[in-house]
């Protein structure tokens, strides 16, 4: 089996690093990328044979970059990956300055906990956790991110779980092609006219055939102030015909619907390495 190239969102010891790595196995070629959008332009130009990026998380909601790249992309997605977030808070050693390094979701997801233990902190934006920790490490300061990320960096810890409450990101596994015969999960993007009532036309094909709506989101169009796609997952394989008939439906009920693909979802356990690629 020749060894995976995998695109994911940040360096090594960023969360969806720590995700593509226990599906992929240690093996694989990660190659890190700055932004979402380049996620999928690696896959897309043929520089990685998948990509891996965050598009839920269970406190903070969509991801909004990689449900815009959904819209425009002919990728598929091959898998969800569900991982629970375990985030710590680091500083580069006693008298660091209280300037808080994180991703915006990592800084809100710890919005309590920084006002409780650092009351009066600066927060700083980073493009990952763990740019974050190498933010704190090179500048001082504090920084929310993985245990490993804080580790790599030197860094001391200062307090574990920071985050609210049980704290899950979905992560996508993109490709150019899904895996419906193995789907538990569909998903779709769809735009439906502009009148009442239609969102509730729309969404009767599933309520008919019994078809359980695991996700529904509603994005601005960048390109139309005013309108919006609808997101939405479906419990089932495309390849099931009470799925197929209910797509079939709602697609003539929409001005358009663009099926993202069906796929299996993988809850994964960090600090358990994964076996290789499932294919």
């Amino acid at each position: 089996m020749t060894r995976p190239r995998v695109a994911v969102l940040g360096p090594p010891h960023s969360f969806t690093h720590i995700a593509a790595v226990l599906f992929f196995g240690q093996d694989a070629e990660y190659l890190a990328q700055r932004s979402i959008p380049a996620v999928f332009e690696a896959v897309e130009s043929n520089q990685a044979d998948y990509g891996v990026a965050p598009v839920e998380n269970s406190v903070e909601g969509p991801v909004g970059a990689t449900l815009d790249e959904l819209a425009r992309t002919m990728l598929h997605i091959y898998a969800a990956l569900e991982m629970r977030i375990r985030l710590v808070l680091a500083r580069s050693g006693p008298g660091a300055p209280a300037r808080v390094y994180s991703h915006p979701h990592g800084l809100a997801e710890a919005r309590a906990a920084l006002s409780r233990l650092l009351p009066g902190y600066e927060a700083v934006p980073a493009a990952s956790t763990a740019e974050a920790a190498e933010a704190a490490a090179r500048s001082g300061g504090y920084c929310v991110c993985s245990r490993a990320a804080a580790e790599a960096q030197g860094l001391e810890i200062v307090a574990e779980g920071v985050e609210r409450g049980f704290n899950y990101t979905r992560f996508l596994v993109l490709a150019w092609r899904d895996q419906a015969e193995r789907g538990e999960r569909t998903s779709i993007i769809a735009a439906m006219p502009d009148r009442p009532g239609a969102l509730y036309h729309w969404l009767r094909p599933f309520a008919e055939r019994s078809i359980d709506l695991k996700m529904i989101y509603s994005r601005p169009v960048p390109s139309r102030p005013w309108h919006y796609n609808f997101y939405v997952d479906i419990a089932g394989t495309r390849l099931d015909p009470r799925v197929a008939e209910a797509l079939e439906e709602a697609a003539e009920r929409s001005l358009f619907l663009h099926i993202l693909g069906s796929y299996p979802v993988h809850r994964l356990e960090e600090g358990r390495a994964g076996g290789g690629r499932r294919a």
